[in-house]
Protein backbone atom coordinates (compact mmCIF):
# COMPACT_ATOMS: atom_id res chain seq x y z
CA UNK A 1 0.00 0.00 0.00
CA UNK A 2 1.25 3.48 -0.84
CA UNK A 3 1.13 5.24 2.52
CA UNK A 4 0.95 8.66 0.85
CA UNK A 5 -1.87 7.83 -1.60
CA UNK A 6 -4.75 9.03 0.58
CA UNK A 7 -2.87 12.19 1.54
CA UNK A 8 -2.21 12.91 -2.13
CA UNK A 9 -5.87 12.43 -3.05
CA UNK A 10 -6.94 14.73 -0.18
CA UNK A 11 -4.47 17.40 -1.35
CA UNK A 12 -5.73 17.21 -4.92
CA UNK A 13 -9.34 17.32 -3.75
CA UNK A 14 -9.00 20.50 -1.67
CA UNK A 15 -6.88 22.22 -4.33
CA UNK A 16 -9.34 21.66 -7.17
CA UNK A 17 -12.81 21.49 -5.62
CA UNK A 18 -14.79 24.57 -4.43
CA UNK A 19 -14.62 25.15 -0.65
CA UNK A 20 -18.41 24.90 -0.31
CA UNK A 21 -18.41 21.33 -1.61
CA UNK A 22 -15.47 20.41 0.62
CA UNK A 23 -17.28 21.80 3.64
CA UNK A 24 -20.41 19.77 2.82
CA UNK A 25 -18.26 16.63 2.68
CA UNK A 26 -16.70 17.50 6.04
CA UNK A 27 -20.17 17.97 7.55
CA UNK A 28 -21.38 14.64 6.15
CA UNK A 29 -18.33 12.78 7.46
CA UNK A 30 -18.84 14.22 10.93
CA UNK A 31 -22.17 12.34 11.12
CA UNK A 32 -20.94 9.21 9.31
CA UNK A 33 -22.35 5.87 10.52
CA UNK A 34 -19.79 3.14 9.97
CA UNK A 35 -22.59 0.56 9.80
CA UNK A 36 -24.17 2.29 6.79
CA UNK A 37 -21.15 3.31 4.76
CA UNK A 38 -22.69 2.43 1.40
CA UNK A 39 -25.87 4.41 2.09
CA UNK A 40 -23.96 7.44 3.36
CA UNK A 41 -21.66 7.42 0.35
CA UNK A 42 -24.58 7.21 -2.10
CA UNK A 43 -26.42 10.06 -0.38
CA UNK A 44 -23.32 12.25 -0.28
CA UNK A 45 -22.48 11.69 -3.95
CA UNK A 46 -26.09 12.43 -4.89
CA UNK A 47 -25.75 15.94 -3.43
CA UNK A 48 -22.76 16.75 -5.68
CA UNK A 49 -23.78 18.06 -9.12
CA UNK A 50 -20.35 18.82 -10.59
CA UNK A 51 -19.07 15.78 -12.55
CA UNK A 52 -15.46 16.62 -11.68
CA UNK A 53 -16.21 17.02 -7.98
CA UNK A 54 -18.30 13.83 -7.93
CA UNK A 55 -15.53 11.84 -9.64
CA UNK A 56 -12.85 13.10 -7.28
CA UNK A 57 -15.00 12.59 -4.20
CA UNK A 58 -15.77 9.03 -5.31
CA UNK A 59 -12.03 8.41 -5.74
CA UNK A 60 -11.36 9.83 -2.28
CA UNK A 61 -14.04 7.73 -0.57
CA UNK A 62 -13.02 4.53 -2.40
CA UNK A 63 -9.37 4.99 -1.43
CA UNK A 64 -10.30 5.66 2.18
CA UNK A 65 -12.64 2.66 2.51
CA UNK A 66 -10.52 0.16 0.57
CA UNK A 67 -7.00 1.08 1.66
CA UNK A 68 -7.45 2.87 4.99
CA UNK A 69 -10.55 1.33 6.65
CA UNK A 70 -8.91 1.86 10.04
CA UNK A 71 -9.17 5.66 9.64
CA UNK A 72 -12.39 6.95 11.28
CA UNK A 73 -14.69 9.18 9.28
CA UNK A 74 -14.17 12.00 11.78
CA UNK A 75 -10.41 11.77 11.26
CA UNK A 76 -10.88 12.07 7.49
CA UNK A 77 -13.14 15.08 8.07
CA UNK A 78 -10.46 16.76 10.19
CA UNK A 79 -7.84 16.02 7.53
CA UNK A 80 -10.00 17.63 4.84
CA UNK A 81 -10.75 20.64 7.04
CA UNK A 82 -7.07 21.12 7.91
CA UNK A 83 -6.00 20.84 4.29
CA UNK A 84 -8.67 23.35 3.25
CA UNK A 85 -7.56 25.88 5.89
CA UNK A 86 -3.94 25.47 4.80
CA UNK A 87 -4.78 25.97 1.12
CA UNK A 88 -6.98 29.01 1.79
CA UNK A 89 -4.29 30.58 3.95
CA UNK A 90 -1.72 30.07 1.21
CA UNK A 91 -4.03 31.62 -1.36
CA UNK A 92 -4.37 34.74 0.79
CA UNK A 93 -0.60 35.25 0.77
CA UNK A 94 1.45 36.40 -2.19
CA UNK A 95 4.93 37.79 -2.74
CA UNK A 96 5.87 39.92 -5.74
CA UNK A 97 9.36 41.11 -6.63
CA UNK A 98 9.66 44.81 -7.50
CA UNK A 99 12.62 46.51 -9.08
CA UNK A 100 14.15 49.78 -10.19
CA UNK A 101 16.96 49.51 -12.72
CA UNK A 102 17.66 48.31 -16.26
CA UNK A 103 14.62 46.54 -17.72
CA UNK A 104 16.17 43.09 -17.91
CA UNK A 105 12.91 41.31 -17.01
CA UNK A 106 9.98 43.27 -18.37
CA UNK A 107 7.40 41.52 -16.18
CA UNK A 108 8.76 43.10 -12.98
CA UNK A 109 6.92 46.14 -11.68
CA UNK A 110 8.94 49.23 -10.90
CA UNK A 111 9.46 50.28 -7.29
CA UNK A 112 7.52 53.53 -7.69
CA UNK A 113 4.60 51.76 -9.40
CA UNK A 114 4.31 49.19 -6.62
CA UNK A 115 4.56 51.77 -3.83
CA UNK A 116 2.04 54.10 -5.44
CA UNK A 117 -0.38 51.20 -5.93
CA UNK A 118 -0.07 50.30 -2.25
CA UNK A 119 -0.72 53.90 -1.14
CA UNK A 120 -3.60 54.34 -3.59
CA UNK A 121 -5.16 51.08 -2.41
CA UNK A 122 -5.00 51.85 1.32
CA UNK A 123 -8.48 52.11 2.85
CA UNK A 124 -7.96 52.66 6.57
CA UNK A 125 -4.36 52.90 7.68
CA UNK A 126 -0.90 53.46 6.22
CA UNK A 127 2.54 53.38 7.83
CA UNK A 128 5.49 54.72 5.83
CA UNK A 129 9.11 54.36 6.97
CA UNK A 130 12.22 55.73 5.24
CA UNK A 131 15.79 56.86 5.86
CA UNK A 132 15.92 59.56 3.18
CA UNK A 133 13.16 61.61 1.53
CA UNK A 134 13.74 63.84 -1.50
CA UNK A 135 11.86 64.80 -4.70
CA UNK A 136 8.85 62.48 -4.40
CA UNK A 137 5.96 64.57 -5.72
CA UNK A 138 3.98 61.60 -7.04
CA UNK A 139 4.15 59.93 -3.63
CA UNK A 140 3.20 63.17 -1.87
CA UNK A 141 0.16 63.49 -4.16
CA UNK A 142 -0.84 59.87 -3.43
CA UNK A 143 -0.51 60.44 0.33
CA UNK A 144 -2.68 63.56 0.12
CA UNK A 145 -5.33 61.57 -1.74
CA UNK A 146 -5.16 58.82 0.89
CA UNK A 147 -5.67 61.36 3.67
CA UNK A 148 -8.67 62.81 1.83
CA UNK A 149 -10.13 59.27 1.71
CA UNK A 150 -9.91 59.15 5.49
CA UNK A 151 -6.80 56.95 5.70
CA UNK A 152 -4.82 57.28 8.94
CA UNK A 153 -1.22 58.02 7.92
CA UNK A 154 1.84 57.49 10.15
CA UNK A 155 5.26 58.49 8.78
CA UNK A 156 8.51 57.41 10.50
CA UNK A 157 11.69 59.09 9.24
CA UNK A 158 15.36 59.54 9.94
CA UNK A 159 15.93 63.09 11.16
CA UNK A 160 18.70 65.48 10.07
CA UNK A 161 19.31 66.75 13.60
CA UNK A 162 18.91 63.45 15.43
CA UNK A 163 21.12 61.62 12.92
CA UNK A 164 23.88 64.19 13.51
CA UNK A 165 24.74 64.52 9.85
CA UNK A 166 23.90 61.06 8.53
CA UNK A 167 21.06 62.77 6.68
CA UNK A 168 22.16 66.18 5.47
CA UNK A 169 18.74 67.74 4.89
CA UNK A 170 15.24 67.83 6.33
CA UNK A 171 13.31 64.64 5.56
CA UNK A 172 9.96 66.27 6.35
CA UNK A 173 10.37 69.28 4.04
CA UNK A 174 9.29 67.39 0.86
CA UNK A 175 5.84 66.70 2.35
CA UNK A 176 2.98 69.12 1.70
CA UNK A 177 1.27 71.28 4.31
CA UNK A 178 -1.83 69.04 4.18
CA UNK A 179 0.27 66.00 5.06
CA UNK A 180 2.06 68.03 7.78
CA UNK A 181 -1.28 68.92 9.30
CA UNK A 182 -3.09 65.57 9.07
CA UNK A 183 -0.46 62.82 9.23
CA UNK A 184 1.54 61.82 12.33
CA UNK A 185 5.33 62.13 12.00
CA UNK A 186 7.86 60.23 14.13
CA UNK A 187 11.65 59.94 14.40
CA UNK A 188 14.19 58.01 16.46
CA UNK A 189 15.66 60.39 19.05
CA UNK A 190 19.39 60.10 19.56
CA UNK A 191 18.96 59.42 23.29
CA UNK A 192 16.88 56.32 22.44
CA UNK A 193 19.52 54.80 20.18
CA UNK A 194 22.11 52.23 21.12
CA UNK A 195 25.53 53.87 21.39
CA UNK A 196 28.51 51.70 20.50
CA UNK A 197 32.14 52.15 21.57
CA UNK A 198 33.57 55.33 20.17
CA UNK A 199 30.20 57.04 20.28
CA UNK A 200 28.87 55.54 17.04
CA UNK A 201 25.13 54.97 16.84
CA UNK A 202 22.59 53.37 14.52
CA UNK A 203 20.27 54.88 11.93
CA UNK A 204 16.60 54.53 11.11
CA UNK A 205 17.49 52.72 7.91
CA UNK A 206 14.34 50.69 7.23
CA UNK A 207 12.34 51.30 4.04
CA UNK A 208 8.86 49.97 4.65
CA UNK A 209 5.22 50.71 3.86
CA UNK A 210 2.25 48.82 5.34
CA UNK A 211 -1.33 49.34 4.16
CA UNK A 212 -4.32 48.25 6.25
CA UNK A 213 -2.15 45.82 8.23
CA UNK A 214 -2.24 43.35 5.34
CA UNK A 215 -0.03 44.56 2.48
CA UNK A 216 3.67 45.22 3.12
CA UNK A 217 6.25 46.90 0.88
CA UNK A 218 9.85 46.07 1.88
CA UNK A 219 12.61 47.57 -0.24
CA UNK A 220 16.14 48.86 -0.44
CA UNK A 221 14.69 52.08 -1.90
CA UNK A 222 14.47 55.30 0.08
CA UNK A 223 11.71 57.79 -0.68
CA UNK A 224 13.82 59.68 -3.19
CA UNK A 225 13.62 60.45 -6.88
CA UNK A 226 16.92 58.66 -7.46
CA UNK A 227 15.61 55.50 -5.78
CA UNK A 228 12.43 55.58 -7.84
CA UNK A 229 14.00 56.42 -11.22
CA UNK A 230 17.78 55.98 -11.43
CA UNK A 231 19.21 53.57 -8.87
CA UNK A 232 19.20 49.81 -8.89
CA UNK A 233 16.77 48.96 -6.09
CA UNK A 234 15.00 45.74 -5.17
CA UNK A 235 12.14 44.87 -2.89
CA UNK A 236 8.98 42.83 -2.43
CA UNK A 237 5.26 43.46 -2.08
CA UNK A 238 3.80 40.91 0.34
CA UNK A 239 0.06 40.29 0.64
CA UNK A 240 -0.21 38.59 4.00
CA UNK A 241 -2.45 39.77 6.84
CA UNK A 242 -0.43 37.96 9.52
CA UNK A 243 2.87 39.48 8.43
CA UNK A 244 1.31 42.89 7.75
CA UNK A 245 -0.17 43.01 11.25
CA UNK A 246 3.15 41.94 12.75
CA UNK A 247 5.03 44.77 10.99
CA UNK A 248 2.33 47.30 11.89
CA UNK A 249 2.46 46.25 15.57
CA UNK A 250 6.25 46.47 15.58
CA UNK A 251 6.29 50.13 14.59
CA UNK A 252 3.33 50.91 16.85
CA UNK A 253 5.23 49.45 19.80
CA UNK A 254 8.22 51.65 18.96
CA UNK A 255 5.86 54.62 19.26
CA UNK A 256 3.96 53.42 22.34
CA UNK A 257 7.14 52.58 24.25
CA UNK A 258 8.64 55.97 23.44
CA UNK A 259 11.50 54.63 21.32
CA UNK A 260 10.15 56.72 18.47
CA UNK A 261 9.19 60.28 19.29
CA UNK A 262 6.50 62.40 17.65
CA UNK A 263 7.90 65.37 15.75
CA UNK A 264 6.35 68.57 14.54
CA UNK A 265 6.77 69.31 10.85
CA UNK A 266 7.38 72.96 11.77
CA UNK A 267 10.18 72.30 14.26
Amino acid sequence: MNENRLAGIIADFVQTIPPGIIQSVVTALADWDEAQIGLHQAKLLATIHSPQAKSKLSKLLDCWQQDYPQVPAQALAISLQSALITIESARKSSVELVWTGPEIISSLRRTDQALLELINGAKHRLILVSFAVYKIQAIVDALEAAIRRGVEVLICLEDAEESQGKVGYSTIKPFSSNIFRLAAFYNWPIEKRIIAEGGKFGSLHAKVAIADRETAFLSSANLTGYAMDLNIEMGVIIEDATLGEQIDKLFCQLIIQGIFGKISPWS
